[in-house]
């Protein structure tokens, strides 16, 4: 049976798996994302999370191919909801009901569900959470088109969406560069519902990754971009960046993706093996 909300997860439950970045991009082939998904499922992962505009719903694809490999019931399918892309490849906001329907009705057909475990409104402004948008979502859960309502989101649209009592997840950075007052805003995400760490190695990357993978191309595409965001100025380890994620920083997960079975190994051996392991994510 699936971990629910508030399982207490160990070991490797403790880390996500994101179907994103390249993993929905020609620089990786399909079956080389589902065989890592294959890979990190057997190594004890069990949460997968991707969303519908990485790669233009690419990433839920390739994840639904390799779900129909794997026990039913036991991944937590994660994606999310309110970005979708214009012709030209731009993003924009899509929170509106019939827009919200029918992006879950095309996930749910590429994931090849009938159900998404989890599904996190993707980036909404704060003005943006509706109480329309919000009987939208307890609506699809009532009818069991979605599990737990969550949002992944950077700023103050997380204490608006914490004052709703309405979201039980919270995907949001997990980092040591984080301002007081967002300190502060963790600990009260993680005692509403849970929180899941993002952005955890904003402390110990490097601004231009070395190209020796798709991963780190994709990296370093993002860098060069803009996109990559900023590198705070306190310098950690990989491991301590991880560590602070789970402990100081409070996350009961912590996402990552990589497209290499070396790194994946050595992530699950830094969840399960914190003092000797090391997270990498290119």
């Amino acid at each position: 049976m699936a971990d629910t909300l508030r399982d207490k997860p160990v070991g490797a439950r403790r880390l996500g798996f994101g179907v994103s970045g390249p993993h929905a991009t020609p620089l990786v082939r399909p079956i080389a994302t589902v065989e890592m998904i294959m890979h990190a499922f057997a190594l004890g992962v069990r949460v997968f999370d991707t969303g519908p505009t990485y790669g233009n719903g690419e990433g839920e694809r390739r994840l639904g191919e390799a779900l129909a490999r794997l026990p039913t019931h036991e991944p937590i399918v994660s994606t999310k909801v309110g970005l979708r892309l214009t012709k030209t490849g731009k993003k924009v906001h899509a929170f509106d009901p019939e827009s919200v329907r029918k992006s879950i009705e095309m996930s749910l057909r590429r994931l090849q569900r009938s159900r998404v475990d989890w599904m996190f409104l993707h980036g909404p402004p704060a003005g943006m959470l509706t109480d329309a948008l919000l009987k939208t979502l307890v609506d699809l859960k009532f009818k069991g088109d979605i599990g737990e309502i969550g949002i992944c989101s950077r700023d103050d649209a997380l204490d608006a969406a914490l004052a709703t009592g309405q979201f039980s997840l919270f995907m949001a950075p997990v980092n040591i560069g984080l301002e007081p007052q967002e300190l502060q805003r963790l600990q009260r995400l993680r005692a509403a519902g849970e929180l899941i760490g993002i952005d955890v190695l904003a402390a110990a990357k490097r601004r231009f990754p070395a190209p020796v993978s798709a991963g780190a191309t994709w990296q370093l595409a993002r860098a060069l971009a803009g996109k990559a965001g900023p590198v705070p100025a306190t310098p950690m380890t990989v491991p301590e960046a991880l560590n602070w994620a789970l402990n100081e920083g409070g996350a009961h997960r912590v996402m990552m993706t990589t497209t290499r079975l070396d790194h994946l190994e050595a992530n699950v051996r830094a969840i399960t093996s914190p003092m000797t392991g090391r997270l990498i994510s290119a």
